[in-house]
């Protein structure tokens, strides 16, 4: 009996300990996530911060959105966090004005006109939007003749006639409605016999945020191919491949 009474005991003590252990462990793996949790909710206010910092920023000279970036090969993220905020977008289509006759057999010749639709990306419209290009293709003087401006043209510009080829033409959009696509400009590129290459700058502006638009243009066998690059106010790289994939065509 006496032996039985020990087993039961030495049973019991086992199941005891066994059972302080395992809460022991478990007390030990609860705080261990907890304190993961902290730590990561710790990176994530630093991180929201920073992006806030830089949203916040906004350029005092706007004579430097105008000058050429040169890219730093930095990329930043600044934009990241703003999908399906408000973000101004900007499309160019292009369509061929040659006749079929000339633009067939060898010695083809192609002329491609470009229209420059702007997007609004976002939960609600926004307002005074500015879009500033830079066209090296055409006489500044017939620009306000060849644009198609939605808004008002910038009439507190500088005078067009005084103005040199390649000078930035800026456009304002008083308000765009959220989920509207809008053209703001259109442009002829000179003649070519199928292969050429093109350039376009483009700064867009508005009270949410700044960044400018690079534009390279190849074309082979009359056919234009986009090569787009983005930059914010301070001239790094913004990643803004699925922002373009936000554009429904």
């Amino acid at each position: 009996m006496n032996k039985r009474t020990l087993m039961i005991t030495l049973l019991l003590a086992f199941f005891g300990c066994l059972l302080i252990v395992l809460s022991i462990f478990f007390l030990y793996q609860s705080n261990s996530n907890a304190q993961s949790e902290i730590i990561e909710t710790k990176k994530q206010l630093e991180e929201a911060n920073k992006k806030i910092e830089k949203l916040s920023l906004s350029p005092n000279d706007k004579g430097i959105a105008l000058k050429d970036v040169a890219s730093n090969g930095n990329k930043a993220s600044s934009f990241s966090s703003m999908i399906g905020h408000n973000i101004p977008l900007i499309e160019i289509t292009d369509m061929n004005l040659s006749d079929e006759e000339t633009s067939k057999g060898k010695g083809a010749k192609y002329t491609h006109q470009l229209r420059f639709y702007i997007f609004n990306i976002g939960n609600n419209s926004l307002k005074d939007v500015i879009v500033s290009i830079k066209d090296i293709y055409n006489d500044p003087k017939d620009i306000s003749r060849k644009s198609r401006t939605i808004g008002h043209h910038d009439d507190a510009g500088p005078d067009l006639k005084s103005q040199e080829i390649g000078t930035y033409e800026n456009f304002e959009i008083n308000t765009l409605n959220l989920k509207s696509r809008r053209l703001i400009y259109a442009t002829t590129l000179p003649s070519s016999f199928g292969v050429a290459e093109y350039s376009f700058n483009i700064v867009v502006e508005w009270k949410g945020g700044f960044y400018q638009q690079d534009v390279k243009i190849e074309e082979y066998d009359g056919k234009l191919k986009y090569i787009n690059t983005y930059y914010d106010v301070s001239g790094k790289e913004l990643d803004f491949s699925t922002l373009e994939k936000s554009i429904i065509k």
